[in-house]
């Protein structure tokens, strides 16, 4: 594979070919073993599931059943297939710890692991290095007082997704991280000094956020890779904490972004180099991804209190008058396209969202006081026509005095096509992603090779993620399969792409079904290599699982 190129030749190992039929590898090593649940089995209905949180008296109500809820989907009931009750208690530790050299994207198989996270994400891509500064100092105010029952991690997102801590309840741990993070710039330093070369940097990177001084194309362009990167790296997360199995709250700290560019400016509409567009498409993947993985968004506006400039004390009503006279387009309320984004994902997500509020402490207290106790609910919709609507949901809750809060409803949208190019822009982005994506369960164990630099990857895939559809006395699939190692940066080496056909018989499938299977790989480590991603995808469904292998972990 050419050093960051995707574009990668394909290489099966030629006794794979051969066994192939046999599903190569019957014989699951006793260190990769697992009792398992049956097989999930490719379905032509989907499952909707719905969190609610539920409050009385500002206290989460415990004592609820399935008979106490009623689900409708557009008006129409439905029958509950699924019922749970979930709490932020932490899940059993693993009986069976990990052999050497063995790595997993098991949440479960961690010791420790809770059953409902917070991950609080500090957006720098689309918020301003000043307000980065203050929501920075909010956040820590209020790691200082999380407790035991509190399972946090601090993501951040500019250049990159990066993730300085995982989900823990140390808050000394949280806090020397976050005290290390600085944004695009040293923002402390640069306002204490008050260097004027800090501090013109520090406005001509806040004017290139707000697309000043920028052409009215450059700033389209740059507006429409911020919001697209951005609800990536939301769906990043979502695939890395899918795994875990109650709710997941995302604190998402940002200026936030607009969900379409062009429509309120009279003048882009007459200009052939400016672009207009909306972002309907991608929201609503990105809303489905979160909402696959029961993960709620609570976006936090860094911005804070906002007071619209039109209105400000300063002027004149005869000025308020001239920039609303009729006749004139209105501009919309200032901060208010990109709050409006922020509605958007907390209500289709079954969050909250906070604006217009310095109190950022209070309002990450909240987000994290809903995990305590999450009711899910799931039905299979007894029409579904995969029409690409929006249909709303409707919970009703028996009892008083009871505070409902949950997803207003899903998009009945057909199985997006699993073509080539979906397949390459799923692979690369399951590489390039911070996060061990968990749609589909691996093990990988490195065994030492007859080279020096030489490893056998073995690599176990369970079935929980892979579609495999019945046709006569067969069963078929097909999964990739990627190899690529990694340096600090994110460069890559040495990638290996595999398509692997499943076509099997009854009892190979049984065997699967119980025991999962193996793929054996060699790979040759690269001397600028730090970490080896190894990337799974059924091709029928577009699930991926990856699971990270460092380098520096290994021993002969």
């Amino acid at each position: 594979m050419q050093e960051g190129n995707l574009s990668m030749p394909r290489n099966i190992p030629r006794y794979v070919k051969y066994f192939l039929p046999f599903v190569w590898i019957l014989c699951v090593t006793p260190a990769l073993q697992s009792q398992q649940e049956p097989l999930v089995l490719k379905s032509t209905t989907r499952l909707v599931q719905v969190n609610a949180i539920i409050h009385r008296g500002g206290q989460p109500v415990t004592d609820l059943k399935a008979a106490d809820f009623q689900v409708f989907d557009d008006g129409k009931p439905q029958k509950i297939s699924f019922f749970q009750m979930e709490t932020n208690a932490i899940l059993p530790a693993s009986t069976s710890p990990l052999p050497p050299n063995t790595f997993t994207n098991h949440l479960e198989q961690q010791s420790g692991t809770p059953s409902a996270v917070t991950v609080i994400l500090l957006d720098a891509l689309n918020t301003r290095l000043t307000d980065q500064a203050y929501a920075k100092q909010q956040v820590i105010k209020f790691l200082q007082t999380i407790e035991p029952d509190d399972h946090i991690g601090i993501y951040t997102l500019g250049g990159s997704l990066r993730v300085l801590h995982d989900y823990t309840n140390d808050s000394r741990d949280l806090l020397r991280q976050l005290a290390a993070y600085n944004p695009q710039l040293p923002i402390e330093r640069v306002l204490s000094t008050g260097s004027d070369s800090g501090n013109n940097e520090l406005l001509e990177m806040d004017n290139w956020l707000g697309g000043r001084g920028l052409a009215g194309g450059e700033r389209d362009f740059y507006t429409v890779n911020r919001v697209i990167g951005t609800l990536r790296a939301l769906e990043f997360i979502a695939d890395h904490l899918s795994a875990i199995p109650g709710r997941k709250n995302l604190i998402w700290v940002s200026g936030g972004f607009p969900s379409l560019i062009g429509f309120d400016n009279p003048h882009v509409q007459n200009d052939p180099s400016r672009t207009q567009r909306t972002f309907t498409d991608e929201i609503s993947r990105t809303v489905r991804a979160l909402n696959d993985a029961n993960v709620a968004v609570y976006p936090v506006d860094a911005r804070g209190l906002m007071v619209d400039p039109r209105y400000s004390a300063e002027k004149s009503g005869a000025e308020v008058i001239r920039q609303t006279r009729p006749g004139a387009w209105p501009r919309p309320p200032v901060g208010s396209k990109n709050q409006d984004t922020m509605i958007e994902l907390a209500d289709r997500t079954g969050g909250r969202a906070y604006y217009n509020t310095n109190d950022f402490k209070h309002a990450i207290r909240d987000a994290v006081s809903d995990a305590q106790v999450t009711y899910t609910i799931g039905f299979y919709p007894e029409k579904e026509n995969f029409d690409s609507k929006f249909h709303k949901i409707s919970l009703k809750v028996a009892g008083a005095g009871l505070n409902v809060r949950y997803r207003k409803g899903y998009f009945d949208l057909p199985q997006s096509p699993q073509d080539d190019a979906a397949r390459k822009a799923e692979l690369r982005d399951a590489v390039w992603s911070p996060l061990d994506a968990t749609a589909i369960p691996l093990v990988a164990q490195m065994r030492p090779g007859q080279g020096a630099n030489s490893w056998d990857v073995w690599v176990k895939i369970e079935r929980s993620g892979v579609s495999l559809e019945q046709s006569g006395d067969r069963w078929a699939g097909k999964l990739d399969i990627l190899f690529v190692q990694k340096d600090t940066q994110g460069r890559q080496f040495n990638g290996l792409d595999n398509t692997i056909q499943l076509n099997v018989k009854q009892e190979n499938y049984d065997k699967i079904s119980k025991d999962g299977f193996l793929f054996h790989q060699p790979i040759e480590q690269n001397a600028r290599a730090s970490e080896l991603r190894v990337a799974v995808r059924d091709a029928a469904s577009g699930n991926i699982g990856t699971v990270t292998v460092p380098f520096n972990q290994l021993t002969k």
